[in-house]
């Protein structure tokens, strides 16, 4: 699902996340500024940052994606 224009990204990365079938990465944050979109939160695994990233990659096209998630344990 790409968005059609660059205002709409972090939107979309949000409705992704917020529909998943693993519900950790519901609640977590995607921010957009300038070329860059950050999702922050927290995450019981290294695994369920890793997928959060790669849920929204194909949404963030050309944009760097800051993966500030962190794994509590």
């Amino acid at each position: 699902m790409k968005p059609d224009s660059r205002n709409d990204i972090a939107s979309a990365a949000r409705k992704v996340l917020s529909t998943s079938s693993v519900r950790e990465l519901r609640f977590l944050r995607v921010d957009r500024s300038a070329n860059q979109l950050e999702l922050t939160g927290r995450v019981g695994s290294y695994y369920h940052k890793q997928l959060a990233q790669e849920t929204i990659r194909n949404i963030a096209g050309g944009m760097q994606m800051v993966n500030r998630v962190q794994v509590t344990t």
